[in-house]
């Protein structure tokens, strides 16, 4: 009983002394707290090169999506089968801009597209697919998907439209460039979240870090309860006793505007980076005013047209035989309808240009207005200014009857 007795004060006595140790010893959790140590760290992270590159080229599929695929057989244009298929519905459930769209989208990100023609004549887009490459005979293309569905059998590639963007050759640089950025997007991010956060001090009685379960107590509330506090916009935050917590007023405002505006140079110049990738210049994917005229003609030489002519001779050499296209067959993209034509101010040059033999029907396709059923319409009109030296010579110009 007596030794019983003796083990039980000192088991009292170690109790007592261990509070007394909590309750005048410094806090373990003293110092900065960071309550937002939950959040996964690509949380934090800003794709900023996916951005820059779907942002380009959805401009590009957007600008493309719009131009008629035009048809040629035997050196006329004509709108058949052919026409209405690249031009209004492809596929039974896609329309023309939106097969067009994925098309050149697939090409820019992915570096490759694969369109197939089943049995029933409609245009698939690839989701997925296998290539086997041949160095004399064509490819084969395998486990070709669309919407969930595989195709058991194997395409060859006379049998399909496949395209291959040379840009993706230079991915590899541009993901070196914007991974820079995306390090110098975050430092930004962190200084942002810092000045547009909440900032407080939670004092913590000595009586309460005493208690056996402080730790336990302490770090729910810091993790779960400050959390849904600072996360919600109107909340209230029940403090027990021995708990006080007091908010500290945020200054700098000025780095709030500074950091924003870092962020927004970074994304800007990323953009810029990407569109020279391909082709475009930066100012006309930012929506510049000044000089837009330039770049929309430096884009469509230096990306639209280089893309169309890869098209067109695609579905030229895959939907005709070679002694067809000699003959005449064959299928352009149109990218005349990507500019805006002014009637008004371009009455001037249309004259001339009736004046030097085009149609009026010529003119319309150019202008993005309607072809009109009117014979007249397809005749070519010439001014007597214009003739050979020759009849110039004999006939004497136009007082030659005087």
């Amino acid at each position: 009983m007596f030794t019983d007795s003796i083990e039980e004060n000192e088991v009292i006595n170690t109790k007592i002394i261990d509070w007394l140790g909590n309750l005048f010893r410094p806090p373990e959790k003293a110092g900065v707290y960071r309550v937002d140590s939950y959040r996964a760290e690509a949380e934090d992270r800003i794709a900023l090169e996916a951005y820059a590159l779907f942002s380009v080229a959805h401009l590009i599929a957007n600008l493309l999506s719009g131009c008629e695929f035009r048809t040629y057989r035997d050196g006329k244009e004509l709108h058949g089968a052919e026409w209405a298929s690249l031009n209004i519905r492809p596929n039974r459930n896609q329309n023309a801009a939106e097969w067009k769209s994925e098309l050149v989208s697939r090409l820019l990100i992915s570096g490759e597209v694969l369109c197939i023609q089943p049995q029933d004549s409609q245009l698939l887009i690839a989701e997925a697919f296998q290539r086997e490459q041949f160095a004399v005979y064509g490819d084969v293309f395998s486990q070709v998907t669309r919407a969930g569905f595989t195709f058991q059998r194997e395409f060859r590639s006379d049998e399909v439209l496949y395209l291959q963007s040379s840009v993706s050759a230079r991915n590899a640089w541009m993901q070196s460039i914007l991974a820079m950025y995306e390090k110098l997007l975050r430092s930004a991010s962190d200084r942002f979240k810092k000045a547009g956060g909440e900032r407080g001090i939670l004092k913590v009685s000595a009586l309460e870090r005493g208690k056996q379960d402080f730790s336990e107590k302490f770090d729910k509330l810091m993790t779960e309860y400050f959390k849904g506090y600072f996360d919600s916009r109107n909340a209230v935050l029940p403090l027990f006793e021995g708990y006080d917590y007091q908010a500290q007023a945020v200054t700098g405002t000025g780095t709030y505007t500074n950091d924003l505006s870092a962020v927004k140079t970074l994304a800007d110049e990323a953009i810029s980076r990407a569109a020279q990738l391909f082709g475009i210049p930066p100012s006309y994917v930012r929506g510049d005013a000044a000089g837009i005229k330039d770049a929309q003609s430096a884009m469509l030489t230096n990306c639209i047209k280089p893309l169309a002519a890869q098209i067109g001779a695609e579905l030229t050499a895959k939907k005709h035989t070679p002694q067809e296209i000699m003959d005449g067959c064959r299928i352009e993209v149109d990218t005349g309808s990507i500019l805006h034509h002014d009637l008004i101010g371009g009455a001037a040059g249309i004259d001339k240009l009736i004046a030097c033999g085009y149609t009026l029907n010529e003119i319309n396709r150019a202008a993005g207005q309607h072809e009109s059923n009117d014979p007249l319409c397809d005749q070519r009109f010439i001014t007597r200014n214009y003739q050979t030296i020759e009849s110039a010579m004999t006939e004497g110009g136009e007082n030659s009857e005087a």
